[in-house]
């Protein structure tokens, strides 16, 4: 008998390293950068404007300085530092998880949809506009895009027995809070640390951002019911053809065991003091110019008191509280890793020199090209840093000074930053939310990428125009 060749070893496919390991590289190159880049400063001059004192970069004083390379314990304190330059975002992190852990907890999502499709009845093809039209008005003033994994395990089933597919309850759990966190108002993440190192009041310039979201809004819907309308008319155009079948089979068993859910008057009741209290959180954030530790104490009131009405003990609450925290620990953690990276940079004094470097190369592109350029660079950044807060917290204090010296409006800059950093959240498989809900839907990336690419390329063109006519009227 003849011997059998031997197999060849199976190729290991690239994985994408965690983010931390990712963030602390970056926190190693930038260090190593302290030694090479020359050390350099502008001058700054304390002034008073419109929005309040402010200190600005004076245009032209750029000179070197003497070299100031970190050493180990400034690495060893970097990250702590960046905690405690982070605090206020950290906090608030924390403190919207345990709102929305609290209200999930209390069953209140589950029970808005449930009467969403009670109410639709026969007419489910309004529940696309309506769901994506409420995901992404909440999203647009508390952020929080990973409520999608919360959404989808209700939307499924429902969207199956309304004869559509996978892929559109994915669309819907995805696209609706996904597009108000990107697109959003009041996201403290990217528009207020954003504006925040960019010296502006916090959440100012809503109204033009508000007209873009509703442009976006129109758009997604748009787009989604064309596709769904597609599939429930021929259901083989679908994309998730081969996996549907054995969804509906395990979501069908699933509700024989479990059940019609049921829901008490005080969960109703619940409902109805979130949909008051929301609305005025909202108008107190907008109206008082509220920080971050004000916006965080309110949304946590909001999910305890929620709690209390639909009948949580108080033991149960701290519970759901602790869960909800528990969820979001990564992502506050990683607000104080990524801040740590401008912590080594200021140490090392070059932000400045990269700052003098990019104003340097910008200086002969058009204004509203250059505001353009920072949103697509973002787009891309976010597969090394996907997070609204790390990726501002990382790059803002670089586009600020650099929007300073050429005449770009800071409102400008802190819309490309948070349009672009957050449009490919749910496009680069580093995004862990957004890896995890294909996961539970059991939809396919490259069948997910067919779907939305298209979609993203048409919003990023949306966003691209509204930058060139926010440029284009701040100049005047």
């Amino acid at each position: 008998m003849s011997a059998q060749p031997p197999e060849a070893p199976a190729k290991k496919k690239f994985k994408m390293p965690d983010i931390y390991i990712v963030l602390v590289i970056f926190i190693l190159l930038v260090a190593a950068f302290t030694y090479i880049i020359p050390a350099g400063q502008y001058e700054r001059e304390t002034i008073q404007t419109a929005h309040g004192t402010q200190t600005m970069v004076v245009k032209d004083t750029y000179h070197t300085i003497e070299q100031h390379p970190v050493g180990f314990m400034d690495l060893v304190t970097a990250i702590p530092d960046g905690l405690k330059r982070a605090a206020g975002i950290v906090f608030l992190t924390f403190m919207v998880g345990g709102c929305m852990g609290l209200i999930k907890r209390a069953g209140l999502i589950d029970m808005g949809v449930q009467n969403l499709n009670r109410a639709v009845d026969d007419k489910g093809y309004l529940v696309i506009p309506i769901l994506i039209s409420v995901f992404t008005s909440l999203a647009a003033f508390i952020g929080v895009p990973e409520l999608s994994l919360a959404y989808l395990p209700v939307l499924l089933p429902l969207f199956y027995r309304l004869g559509y597919d996978g892929m559109t309850a994915t669309a819907v759990s995805l696209l609706g809070p996904c597009m108000g966190f990107t697109f959003g108002l009041t996201i403290p993440g990217s528009v207020g640390v954003g504006q925040q190192i960019a010296q502006l009041p916090m959440f100012s310039g809503s109204g033009m951002r508000a007209l873009v979201l509703l442009t976006v809004l129109v758009i997604t819907i748009i787009y989604v019911m064309r596709y769904a309308a597609k599939v429930k008319a021929d259901p083989q155009k679908s994309l998730t053809l081969e996996t549907d079948r054995a969804m509906r089979e395990a979501i069908a068993a699933e509700d024989a065991a479990k059940g019609e859910m049921t829901f008490s008057k005080r969960q109703k009741y619940a409902g109805i003091a979130c949909f008051i209290m929301f609305p005025i959180a909202i108008a107190m954030i907008l109206i008082k110019n509220l920080g971050f530790e004000a916006i965080g104490g309110l949304f946590l009131l909001i999910g305890i008191a929620a709690a209390a009405i639909a009948g949580k003990k108080p033991q149960e609450i701290c519970d759901d509280v602790n869960a909800g925290m528990r969820d979001m620990m990564v992502a506050a953690l990683l607000c104080g890793v990524a801040s740590a990276i401008a912590v080594v940079m200021d140490k090392g004094m070059i932000t400045d020199t990269i700052v003098y470097w990019l104003e340097s190369a910008t200086r002969s592109v058009p204004q509203e090209v250059t505001a353009i350029t920072i949103f697509w660079e973002q787009s891309l950044f976010n597969f090394l840093i996907p997070g609204a807060t790390a990726l501002t917290l990382l790059t803002m204090p670089i586009l600020s000074p650099l929007a300073e010296l050429l005449n770009i409006d800071q409102q400008t800059v802190v819309s490309a930053n948070a349009w672009g950093g957050q449009l490919t959240d749910i496009f680069f498989p580093t995004s862990g939310f957004f890896v995890a809900t294909l996961v539970i839907a059991k939809v396919e990336y490259g069948k997910w990428l067919r779907f939305y690419t298209p979609l993203m390329f048409m919003l990023g063109g949306v966003a691209c125009i509204a930058l060139y006519l926010m440029q284009t009227f701040a100049g005047r």
